[in-house]
């Protein structure tokens, strides 16, 4: 099971780091939530000064949600994410993966404590289907 795991994150960092060589522009209804990361490159560290930090408890709760709900496939679109840590993510502007016609955005959601997760999702027409996700500082 930790090997399945580990296989699957590092198959998400992968995508999420391959991101960086290669962009697209979509348009999604969650790039209108206001909050957006402009960045050359992918940096998961970055996020809007105006981003409303989620107490780490609360994180660290909607975290373990977010792993569980993706291992029994409840969690399959942003507004699950978004519901799940209780405010909308911020869209990583400059940074869509396109995958031979298969475009992907990424997502981040921030503590106060310095960790995040940044979810990769799969656009479709005007829906982000959920595909990977990365946790930075928590596990």
């Amino acid at each position: 099971m930790k090997s399945l795991t580990a296989l699957f994150l590092a198959s998400a960092l992968l995508l999420t780091v391959t991101a960086c060589s290669s962009s697209a522009a979509s348009t999604s209804e969650a790039e209108s939530s206001g909050y957006t990361v402009e960045v050359e490159e992918l940096d998961v560290t970055a996020f809007p000064e105006d981003y409303p930090l989620i107490p780490a408890d609360d994180f660290a709760a909607a975290f373990e949600e977010l792993k569980a709900a993706n291992l029994s496939g409840d969690a399959t679109s942003y507004q699950d994410v978004a519901d799940m840590f209780g405010v909308d993510g911020a869209y990583y502007v400059n940074n869509d993966y396109d995958a031979g016609g298969v475009i992907f955005e990424y997502h981040g959601w921030y503590a106060d404590n310095d960790t995040n997760v940044v979810v990769t999702f799969e656009v479709s027409g005007d829906n982000l289907d959920m595909y990977a996700y990365t946790g930075n500082g928590i596990s």
